[in-house]
């Protein structure tokens, strides 16, 4: 078997795996490689394997595989309202991770439309997110309380009914519970955006713009 061929044989299933991985593999099935770093370069240039970034692959041409490559990370911000049905415009992936990212967007696979936008997040913050089904995968995706939480974080602002399905799956006590863990000023923000607007949303009266 080609070395080409048992990379794809072993790491197709894999949504991210790096050169690192490659090697590791290799090395320990006690297989020599050289030059695999032209080989994976081929790949690329054939379009058997997609670069995410530096030193980091995939075999699927699905941007909610990109996360992975930032792991530990979950998807969050406007992304989590697409992938909870939470409104129903679609949006590139916004991947919140406690890794340092050097930038804050950047395209993938080659191609200027593919965007996605990459958070750094400090530890203490990384909590408040779950494994949903998405498509063929399966994504750690911020809860609703997270999710607003992080907006406000981010400073993402949205027309006042985006927030509409959102507000409704607030529970209010785990969204205090979570506010324990960040500053006054924070806690102090969110809480009286829910006081305001969240009556309105589960009454229906905040309005749906679609």
């Amino acid at each position: 078997m080609t070395i080409v061929k048992e990379i794809i044989n072993h790491f197709s299933n894999y949504p991210v795996f790096t050169h690192r991985d490659i090697k590791l593999y290799f090395k320990n099935k006690k297989l020599k490689t050289t030059n695999l770093t032209r080989i994976i370069a081929y790949m690329k240039r054939s379009g058997k394997l997609y670069a995410i970034k530096k030193g980091a692959y995939t075999f699927k041409n699905d941007s909610m595989v990109v996360g992975f490559a930032y792991s530990p990370f979950y998807y969050g911000l406007l992304s989590a309202l697409t992938i909870r049905e939470l409104w129903t415009q679609n949006s590139r992936p916004d991947i919140i991770t406690i890794k340092n990212v050097r930038v804050s967007s950047r395209y993938i696979f080659g191609d200027m439309k593919e965007t996605i936008f990459v958070h750094h997040i400090p530890a203490k913050y990384f909590f408040g997110f779950d494994i949903v089904k998405y498509g063929t995968l399966e994504v750690p995706v911020s809860d609703p309380e997270k999710t607003l939480i992080d907006l406000f974080y981010y400073k993402v602002k949205l027309p006042l009914q985006d927030y509409n399905e959102l507000l409704k799956r607030i529970n209010k006590k785990k969204l205090r519970k979570y506010l324990e863990r960040y500053d006054k000023h924070t806690t102090i923000v969110v809480l009286n955006f829910i006081k305001r607007y969240k009556k309105s949303a589960d009454t229906g009266k905040l309005g749906d713009p679609y």
